[in-house]
């Protein structure tokens, strides 16, 4: 039958009122098991879909889609944020007809996190947009919604929660071994390698704690028989970077050397180098920061890993939307591929 048949005729075909079927089609309570069963039948038999969007305009006039982000406050430590946010904007641009709105609540520290996301649940958002940093408060925050039914999508990093929960993300450990197997083109088996690591006042970010485990886990399993040196630096993400002895040493050794930087702040290594006369160095770090471009530009980055930050930010949204919509959360577990930026293809992102 032709797919464009409408409510008024599955009512008719099943003997009932439109608002029968209208219950149906959205799951609610009221009607019968043998007449949802008959009305689902013909719903099959007809291939009827419902114009989710042609509903939403009807709506939007008189019911708002408010969706809550609640993301890292930008600063100059935390300009990455700035990324998703675009992604963001763009989203609720393509769907400002359909009605829905978006707030921005932020937070600098787990006190801050919890205190917005109170704010939040209190304000009955249809659904929240946020980031996992916190591993205690995001499940209190996602208990907390699950018993308000308010749908919950994480951006930038996979952790395991306490109930089943939407991701958007790349996946961390992946990425790391990726940046394992990049450095070890251009460092080679006798080479020396630095992870460094942004650790806040809470300690080291899961996801980088995620890219530094898939990077040590490339060369152990590749290179099983060879000695490979690897050194953590942990930099303290409000404090000049600091050298010490040991540092200071591996700087002074003539073999090549590479630096995996775990997060967005790889800009900052040139100047470090620069600093301490290191040569022979080679560098992979984390998405298309305006600095980081330049660095990437200036040749002294030679790959960056994107993330696809604004991406994230994009399908966050409209996913939650066609959830919010449809009931279908297809769009809301994401597994962002693992992209890989040299100077040639710089200006084509």
């Amino acid at each position: 039958m032709d797919n464009l048949i409408g409510i008024k005729q599955i009512a008719k075909l099943a003997n009932v009122s439109i608002g029968t079927v209208d219950r149906v089609l959205h799951n609610r309570p009221g009607v019968s098991k043998a007449t949802r069963d008959k009305i689902e039948t013909i719903i099959k038999e007809t291939g009827y879909k419902k114009n989710t969007v042609a509903s939403r305009l009807n709506l939007a006039g008189r019911k708002k889609l408010k969706i809550a982000v609640l993301i890292p406050e930008v600063s100059s430590n935390w300009s990455y944020w700035n990324l998703p946010k675009k992604g963001i904007e763009k989203a609720v641009e393509e769907l400002s007809e359909m009605g829905i709105l978006v707030s921005y609540y932020y937070f600098t520290d787990p006190f801050s996190f919890i205190k917005m996301g109170d704010a939040i649940l209190n304000k009955k958002y249809d659904a929240v947009v946020t980031v996992p940093f916190f591993m205690v408060e995001s499940n209190n925050l996602l208990s907390k919604a699950k018993r308000d039914n308010i749908p919950i999508v994480f951006l930038d990093t996979e952790v395991k929660l306490d109930y089943p929960s939407f991701f958007i993300r790349q996946d961390s450990n992946l990425a790391g071994r990726v940046a394992g197997r990049l450095l070890h083109g251009l460092v080679g088996n006798d080479g020396l390698y630095f992870v460094v690591n942004i650790v806040t006042e809470r300690g080291l970010h899961a996801n980088n704690q995620q890219r530094e485990n898939g990077f040590r886990e490339f060369f152990r399993t590749n290179f099983k028989d060879s000695k490979i040196s690897i050194m953590t630096i942990n930099h303290p993400v409000d404090r000049p970077f600091e050298i010490n002895s040991e540092i200071e040493s591996w700087f002074k050794d003539e073999r090549p050397k590479g630096i995996f930087v775990t997060n967005a702040r790889s800009y900052l290594i040139p100047d470090i180098l620069k600093a301490h006369s290191v040569s022979n160095v080679s560098v992979v770090g984390f998405d298309l920061h305006e600095d980081n471009i330049k660095c990437l530009r200036n040749k002294e980055i030679d790959f960056l890993i994107n993330q696809k930050p604004e991406f994230q930010g994009y399908t966050a949204i409209k996913g939650m939307f066609k959830f919010l919509t449809e009931q279908d959360s297809s769009d809301l577990n994401m597994d962002v591929p693992v992209e890989i930026i040299v100077q040639e293809n710089c200006n084509l992102i």
